[in-house]
């Protein structure tokens, strides 16, 4: 489940997912990092598109959170709500991460797998990583039924009371896009126009 709904407004309103870095769409990097650790992923975008080509929106399921701009909460609903139900572990992914690492999508998974819990990212400095996360689709059906209507509620309420599990992963596939100043610092180049 990858996550690109938002205004974007501290990177100017510019759709972060669809800014090029090093050549490519970020949402576009994002998808080829899932595929590469899955290649037969099923994959929901909740929120738009932009960013990937007509082929990449082949391979997508889309939906967009309700009301549109509820927020990642809103939208990680939106996506649990069109899929089947099953016995599948879902990663929840934040759509501005251009340099995500296959292998830590692999040590999510394998860890909630195992100990059928949620599971989040922990990068170098010690943070939580609450959009960088594994869950038993269960759990996560649970959870969201708890929390109730979720538009405008922050996604920290997933974990509220779970026995949750950090991981520790790489920076790169921790280090979003929120500002101009990011990017800048992640890519060494300046950001695209209109900046």
């Amino acid at each position: 489940m990858i996550l690109t709904g938002g205004r974007s407004r501290r990177f100017g309103g510019v759709h972060k997912p669809g800014v090029a870095v090093s050549g490519s769409p970020v949402l576009t990097r994002v998808l080829a990092s899932v595929r590469a650790f899955d290649p037969t992923a099923e994959v929901w975008v909740a929120g738009p598109l932009d960013g990937l080509d007509d082929a990449g929106r082949a391979t997508v399921r889309s939906v967009v959170e309700s009301p549109r701009f509820g927020g990642p909460l809103a939208g990680i609903a939106a996506a649990l709500a069109g899929m089947a139900p099953g016995e599948s572990t879902i990663l929840l992914l934040a759509g501005d991460v251009p340099y995500l690492d296959p292998a830590d999508l692999d040590r999510l998974v394998a860890a909630s797998s195992r100990a059928g819990r949620a599971v989040g990212g922990e990068d170098a400095s010690g943070r939580f990583q609450p959009l960088f996360a594994a869950w038993p689709e269960g759990l996560l059906r649970g959870r969201l039924h708890d929390i109730g209507h979720a538009a405008g509620k922050p996604v920290r309420l997933l974990w509220e009371g779970v026995a949750s599990i950090r991981v520790p992963v790489s920076a790169a596939s921790t280090d979003d896009l929120d500002t101009p100043d990011d990017y800048r610092r992640i890519t060494g180049s300046a950001p695209p126009p209109p900046f």
